[in-house]
């Protein structure tokens, strides 16, 4: 199976390899260098790739006097801290002598206001309806039929 490869795909593959065809995958190997010795685009294709990628290794990269140091020494931003820490420091203030009395004493109402709303929430077995609904809608309506417009002095 004999693949003919075009000058884009072999562009691409300049691109992405290199100039030295040794170093490409050996899958690309061989229709690469048939392409390469058929064409003289993709032979001056190649040379200039090895000429760009000459000039690039004559490149130094400069030296930057102290910066290890200057990255060492820099400041680092403020540390978030745990959400425990912060509770902590709002029940009990690091501020000495002002610390504040009720923080303490909401904290320790916490439970019996839990109590409170989950013993609303949930019945827990106790049935709503119960006589004395209906014994006190007896008694209302008798209330209402009784005559007060006489009055016992």
């Amino acid at each position: 199976m004999t693949t003919t490869m075009t000058l884009e795909e072999f562009s691409t593959l300049v691109d992405v390899h290199g100039s030295n065809i040794e170093n490409w995958p050996s899958a690309l190997r061989k229709d690469s260098k048939t392409f390469l010795e058929s064409s003289d685009r993709a032979r001056a294709l190649i040379s200039e790739q090895r000429r760009l990628e000459q000039q690039l290794d004559q490149i130094t990269v400069p030296e930057f006097a102290g910066l290890q140091a200057r990255i060492l020494n820099q400041q680092l931003p403020p540390r978030n801290d745990p959400l425990l820490d912060k509770l902590l420091d709002w029940l009990i203030p690091a501020g000495g002598f002002t610390i504040q009395l009720w923080r303490p004493a909401m904290v320790a109402c916490l439970p019996l206001v839990f109590g409170i709303v989950l013993g609303n929430y949930y019945s827990f077995g106790v049935g709503l309806q119960s006589s004395e609904v209906e014994y006190w809608e007896d008694e209302l309506a008798m209330l209402s039929l009784s005559d007060y417009s006489e009055s016992i002095f």
